[in-house]
């Protein structure tokens, strides 16, 4: 590869934040036209690697950065970067999604026809030409994730920086994805793409890096790097590791009483109808997997299960308590959920004071508190982190400590919203601890387009589409993104 042909050209010794080292010795090149992927666990220094790369990193971000950083096919600006959580990349500068897509290319200075052909040609890319007159802040995480997506490929840069681009996108969505990017690869765009989901990795990129500890572990053909059995690294897993065999549904016992109960629900937002008529039950031990294309209505069924969303017709009941006319506050003696952004429900100045809030909100004493707290804390691995503030933990991080400040309220039923996103190995064997300890209380739902997880770790799936239950059965991956 000539020098004229790369995108990006790093040559770093070290970075650092407040003199932690999070990355050292890192030689990397990306050409035009290829599709560089970097996995490695939570920690590992993927999202500093992208950040630099992009040239964010000591400018817009604080860092200390000994090495080179140089883009030699330049551009305005020489890379696009999409953050790992979409409402980082969102300006609200505009009022719809569209207009939220023109803020690059009309800080740019181009033509407005020209801005016209970039927000209409990125919305497609991303699959988003339908969400273009709606309002960001009423679409779900996954549809954020493309209006993301949109807002990187409207800059039209050399070099594109993805960070977990497709962590809450559906298997379909994921599938879209990957065919935009190698059609933009196809047309000369470098692609850096950090990337947990190690199936879409292997069949996306051209070669991978697997970074650990901050440091380049192993480098090459990705089915070679990411398919060894045992895992370079235990921590990250492999492309073979962790299958299982499919669960049954559990036969549901003829006196069994429901631990949730909605019967004939509708919710929405606005004039907007998310939910339809809704009903499904979940019993006492069960764990169960609600799935479903990105806006079909799962995570609005939870945050109206919570009182976020206002009920407009049909019956919600927890346990002995109909919930219905209840504020979030009393509902919350029965029911958790925890957000898929989790910095929305982190708010105190330490872990262990983070975990012990909700207790001793319910009425529990200290010492009940702190030991319900330690104990989710260590089931969640976050055992001897109680004095670390919540914001210097990394996303992945606050994401199980955001699930064990919900275990140690101890509901009756609990609902985590895509807990796997951006989680390596490692950090999946612990959220299915969790939901363990959650089956032996009550019952617990999981909102996820990981199937591979649902399948090892739920009872059942009820798949939502257009806001009502279209299916209710076992978990297959043959609707996983590595079988289409």
């Amino acid at each position: 590869m000539n020098t004229g042909a790369r995108a990006l050209s790093l040559r770093l010794r070290s970075v650092s934040y407040d003199g932690r080292v999070a990355l050292r010795d890192i030689a990397l090149d990306v050409g035009r036209g290829e599709i560089v992927g970097i996995a490695g666990h939570v920690g590992a220094g993927k999202s500093t690697l992208a950040l630099v790369a992009a040239g964010l990193l000591g400018r817009s971000m604080p860092a200390t950065i000994d090495g080179t950083i140089e883009h030699p096919l330049g551009g305005r600006p020489p890379a696009a970067f999409a953050f790992a959580n979409p409402s980082t990349q969102l300006t609200e500068l505009g009022e719809t999604v569209e207009e939220e897509v023109a803020v690059g290319p009309e800080n740019q200075a181009l033509p407005s026809e020209e801005i016209r052909a970039r927000v209409d040609g990125a919305l497609a890319l991303a699959d988003a030409t339908r969400f273009a007159l709606r309002l960001p802040r009423e679409l779900s995480g996954g549809e954020l994730q493309r209006v993301a997506l949109a807002s990187a490929l409207a800059l039209a840069a050399p070099l594109l920086v993805l960070d977990e681009p497709t962590a809450q996108l559906d298997p379909g969505a994921a599938a879209e994805f990957a065919s935009a990017i190698r059609s933009l690869s196809d047309k000369g765009a470098a692609v850096l793409i950090v990337e947990q989901n190690l199936e879409l990795l292997a069949a996306l990129a051209d070669r991978v890096i697997v970074l650990a500890d901050g440091a380049v572990l192993a480098t090459g053909a990705p089915y070679d790097v990411l398919g060894r059995v045992p895992p370079l690294d235990a921590r990250l897993g492999s492309l073979r590791a962790g299958y299982s065999t499919p669960r049954g549904r559990r036969t549901r016992a003829v006196d069994a009483e429901p631990v949730l109960r909605v019967e004939s629900l509708s919710a929405g937002y606005g004039e907007h109808v998310v939910l339809d008529g809704l009903s499904l039950t979940v019993d006492a031990g069960e764990v169960v997997a609600w799935i479903g294309r990105n806006g079909a209505g799962k995570s609005t069924l939870a945050r109206t299960i919570m009182g976020l969303v206002p009920t407009r017709a049909g019956h919600i009941g927890v346990g002995a308590t109909d919930v219905t006319s209840l504020p979030v506050h009393e509902r919350a003696r029965v029911a958790g959920l925890v957000f898929q952004d989790p910095r929305r429900q982190l708010f105190s100045r330490t872990v262990l004071e983070e975990a012990t809030f909700g207790p001793r909100t319910l009425g529990a004493s200290r010492a009940s508190a702190l030991a319900q707290a330690r104990e989710a804390l260590l089931v969640v691995g976050l055992g001897g982190r109680e004095s670390e503030h919540p914001g210097d933990l990394a996303p992945q991080l606050q994401r199980r400590l955001a699930i064990a400040s919900a275990l140690a309220s101890r509901p009756l039923f609990l609902m985590l919203d895509e807990p796997t996103a951006g989680q390596d190995a490692e950090g999946r064997s612990f959220i299915r601890a969790a939901l363990e300890m959650q089956r032996s209380r009550g019952a617990a739902a999981v909102i996820t387009h990981d199937l591979k997880f649902a399948q090892d770790v739920c009872d059942h799936n009820v798949t939502i589409t257009h806001g009502h239950v279209s299916h209710i059965g076992t978990i297959s991956l043959e609707t996983d993104f590595s079988a289409r």
